[in-house]
């Protein structure tokens, strides 16, 4: 605007549009813009083909890593000696960055399936344990063997005991980490059960890996189906169908349906009060994870939910988990789930690390484990409004009973029952810092607008209250020298008519 071109009517024009336009500008930030920029940012949560919730999603969108230790039996010489309890040492960890696309996307909103291929690639530099550390554990497919016959007659326990004394039976195994966790090993009796090509022992391989064939396969977890938060936030990210069933069928009624989180979305709107669920397809069961305490992250409000006593329940504390007991077999004691199902009906359980929150009867005829609150928990840090999980750690321990059998050799002289565990896997992610200015960018957007607004109201009545000293003190520009000139231009007129 060029002030010596304009008169003073053009100024006051120019000078009230502008506040007129601030004032009207302002007042829309103010009232309005909380609202609808709320909407705006819930409006891109739902995940859809190439939206900015997608891109996050369908690959790692942080740094994952995932650790698993092993626990070494320090004296299975001593196995059948009352005066010496069985020793574990935990080694680790060995750690490797754990990244996961998913592929084979079929969108049925408000529902996506898909499978999720994971990639692990070992971190020496991060990593305690070497690669051929060697670490000696039960003989865990002789137990498995022992318990599935027990409950059979003694003449079927006779040719059990007859197999495993002449198919590779013992009472300890001994390999590397490597071959524990991806390399593999041949074991004996492990290619005689394969051999057997049996229903109820659906082996894939003589060989033998706790994750064997897992790096790089996009099938062995399965397919999943989520909810894409489409018309319901408030279901996002909630496990609809796993392997396009609704219901696992290894544990019975509601503690073998297929439901919570995969990890990671999680539905936004949050309340306190309501308990996180994740399924864990490894455990082919949900966890639950309840609030605990108000926490910050870069300056973000979130609340920091963990795991308790009642993760692990088998009914001692809630009746409705009484259905994670096993028909025919003993529901084994508060914080131990019994994988019995999930592993061919082997002796197999899982629980906390070193049984953190768990009956100290597993521990008793042990040494060597040493449960800590702040080390063996399980934590899911999650920005409620929006459902952000800013900060993840999930850990399980295997274990496996060994039990005195007078059937079987190998195991008839055992001095203490004792539950021996054989690896913990544990999974930690966190935000970004890029991606945490990010979220503390869009849940202030409403703050920041509605400031913004106030600032411009306030310009608006400051440029108002110009405008009015302006008129009365007759200050605008040029407005002397256009008075001038209108007298001027009057008086010739005047004098032009007379």
């Amino acid at each position: 605007m060029c002030c010596d071109c304009c008169s003073v009517r053009q100024q006051k024009c120019w000078l009230y549009g502008w506040a007129s336009f601030l004032l009207i500008f302002g007042s829309f930030l103010v009232a309005a813009w909380p609202s609808l920029s709320r909407q705006w940012i819930r409006s891109m949560l739902p995940l859809k083909p190439n939206s900015l919730m997608y891109n996050n999603w369908v690959t790692t969108p942080t740094p994952v890593y995932t650790s698993f230790y092993l626990f070494n039996w320090t004296n299975p010489q001593d196995l059948n000696n009352a005066a010496v309890k069985p020793h574990f040492e935990q080694l680790g960890p060995y750690t490797f960055s754990d990244y996961k696309v998913k592929e084979d996307l079929v969108w049925q909103q408000p529902q996506v399936t898909y499978y999720g291929r994971r990639t692990w690639h070992f971190l020496p530099e991060q990593s305690k344990g070497k690669w051929e550390d060697i670490i000696i554990t039960p003989h865990f497919p002789t137990l498995t063997a022992a318990r599935y016959v027990r409950r059979y007659p003694r003449l079927l326990r006779k040719i059990m005991n007859f197999a495993l004394n002449r198919e590779g039976g013992g009472t300890y195994m001994r390999h590397t980490a490597g071959e524990w966790l991806f390399d593999s090993f041949h074991d004996d009796s492990v290619d005689f059960a394969y051999r057997l090509h049996s229903p109820l022992l659906p082996l894939q391989s003589e060989q033998f890996a706790w994750f064997l064939d897992r790096n790089n396969s996009k099938l062995y977890e399965g397919n999943f189906s989520i909810h894409t938060g489409l018309g319901d936030l408030r279901q996002m990210g909630e496990l609809q169908l796993w392997k396009g069933q609704a219901h696992t069928g290894y544990y019975a009624g509601e503690c073998g349906k297929v439901n919570g989180s995969t990890g990671e979305l999680f539905a936004a709107g949050r309340q306190w009060h309501e308990a996180i669920s994740i399924f864990l397809s490894d455990s082919s069961r949900f966890i639950n994870l309840y609030a605990q305490t108000n926490v910050s992250v870069n300056g973000i409000p979130a609340w920091r939910y963990e795991t308790d006593e009642r993760s692990f329940d088998n009914g001692q504390l809630s009746a409705d988990t009484k259905c994670f007991c096993v028909p025919k077999l003993p529901c084994p004691a508060n914080g131990v789930l019994d994988f019995a199902p999930v592993a061919y009906y082997g002796p197999i359980y899982v629980s906390h690390p070193h049984f953190h929150m768990t009956d100290a009867s597993y521990r008793a005829n042990t040494t060597g484990l040493q449960p800590r609150g702040d080390e063996h928990g399980m934590h899911v840090i999650i920005e409620p409004t929006l459902g952000i999980p800013t900060d993840l750690k999930g850990q399980i321990m295997v274990s496996v009973l060994v039990q005195r059998d007078e059937a079987i050799d190998f195991l008839k002289d055992i001095a203490y029952d004792h539950y021996a565990p054989l690896f913990v896997v544990q999974l930690q992610t966190e935000l970004t810092k890029d991606m945490l200015s990010q979220l503390k960018l869009a849940l202030n957007a409403p703050a920041i607008g509605r400031y913004i607004g106030i600032g411009l109201l306030c310009l608006a009545v400051a440029l108002f209250i110009v405008g009015v000293v302006l008129t009365k003190k007759h200050k605008w520009h040029n407005e002397e020298q256009q008075s001038a000139l209108k007298a001027a231009a009057a008086l010739e007129s005047t004098l032009a008519k007379d």
